[in-house]
């Protein structure tokens, strides 16, 4: 009886020495889309560490100048206005990023679990195997004691 949701399972343990394990890539779970290429260089370019540097150096900067030069004092508004404008659009595509995180996430875990019962299978099969030679020496050695003493 397989309670299994992935339908490969039973395939797998029909014949687990046919199982191929598979390689997963967020590259293979994105769709084909101008959206989802456009989708990822957000991504990529929002998440990455010298964007997070360059942010935190022009707000830096800008606290500093914005009293001395004079164009934007404290509470800084115009600063605020600025950073607030375009996190609506980067929560969105951070969104977007964990849901093919998460999709990819899981095409990995069936992956994965496939390769594990074929493992499993194989291993049953191992023990069946040592669990006759066991049965095999045990039938020898019961013959060679019956045959007679050894020569020393």
């Amino acid at each position: 009886m397989s309670t299994a949701v992935d339908p490969n399972v039973d395939r797998v343990r029909a014949d687990p020495s046919q199982h191929e394990p598979q390689l997963v890539l967020t590259s293979h779970q994105r769709g084909p889309g101008v959206l989802d290429r456009v989708a990822q260089w957000v991504n990529a370019f929002i998440g990455s560490m010298w964007t997070f540097v360059a942010v935190s150096t022009s707000i830096v900067v800008w606290l500093f100048a914005g009293n001395i030069v004079g164009f934007d004092k404290t509470p800084w508004p115009l600063l605020l206005t600025l950073l607030n404008l375009p996190q609506l659009s980067i929560m969105i595509s951070l969104q977007v990023s964990a849901n093919l995180a998460e999709k990819t996430s899981d095409a990995r875990a069936l992956a994965d679990h496939d390769t594990l019962i074929a493992l499993h299978e194989l291993s049953k099969q191992q023990l069946a195997i040592l669990d006759g030679q066991n049965q095999v020496l045990a039938l020898l050695k019961a013959a060679a004691e019956r045959g007679g003493a050894r020569p020393s």
